[in-house]
């Protein structure tokens, strides 16, 4: 799980889902949500389980498959459009 971290704040956000929300879900404070998120706590299957299935999805696993193929590739397309973009 350790990068799940970059998934979870990226779908997320996709999402439109608060921090405060998947806190409430967790039953932490907000600030370990962010912890969570900036790779400086690690989480168990099921905690990560549960967080993919309040996002809408089956699993983890299915989340951080879904990450892999759209956001990660979109992410990498535009860092790609950046590096042969003109320089001033």
């Amino acid at each position: 799980m350790a990068n799940f971290s970059r998934t979870i704040r990226a779908v997320r956000m996709m999402k439109g889902v608060k921090q405060a929300e998947i806190a409430d879900l967790l039953e932490v404070r907000q600030q370990s949500v962010s912890k969570l998120e900036n790779g400086k706590t690690r989480i168990s299957r099921a905690v990560a389980d549960k967080i993919a299935r309040y996002l809408g999805f089956s699993n983890s696993a299915e989340m951080e498959t879904f990450y892999e193929k759209y956001v990660n590739k979109s992410q990498a397309e535009i860092d790609t459009m950046d590096e042969s973009a003109p320089r001033k």
